[in-house]
């Protein structure tokens, strides 16, 4: 069971590069996918950022807001997790706490794609970097 974070999210609906299809296969892989419920909102933010430096058009983006909208994860509710992602201020921002806390509560491995996640000092969930 895996915690799925924007990063990766983002690259497997928006990269049709090596880098997309390396997070495509890591969730197929995946018999459940968890994540917090602001996960839509930031990967439709990175939706948004493509859209607008003209990385995307406008059919792309919202064929990845659809592929988002109805993508196999289970969202949470991120409230019950306020006091560890508090905890975890001092070296993450709360949206990447958020996804570890979730992790930790669920016992399961996060699977992000930003490094700077797994190096913050006393995590408990195991932590897996997606790297192409």
């Amino acid at each position: 069971m895996i915690v799925v974070d924007a990063s990766v999210l983002a690259t497997a609906l928006l990269d049709s590069g090596g880098s997309g299809a390396l997070a495509r296969i890591a969730l197929a892989n995946e018999p459940m996918s968890h994540g917090p419920a602001l996960l839509d909102l930031e990967v439709a933010s990175a939706i948004r950022k493509r859209l607008r430096l003209g990385a995307i058009d406008r059919r792309a983006a919202e064929s990845a807001v659809e592929d988002l909208r109805v993508y196999p994860v289970q969202r949470h509710d991120h409230r019950p997790l306020l006091h560890r992602i508090w905890d975890l201020r001092d070296d993450l921002t709360a949206y990447d706490a958020a996804y570890v806390a979730l992790a930790e509560a669920l016992d399961a491995t996060l699977l992000t794609a930003d490094r700077r996640v797994s190096g913050a000092p006393g995590l408990r969930c195991a932590i897996r970097v997606l790297t192409p």
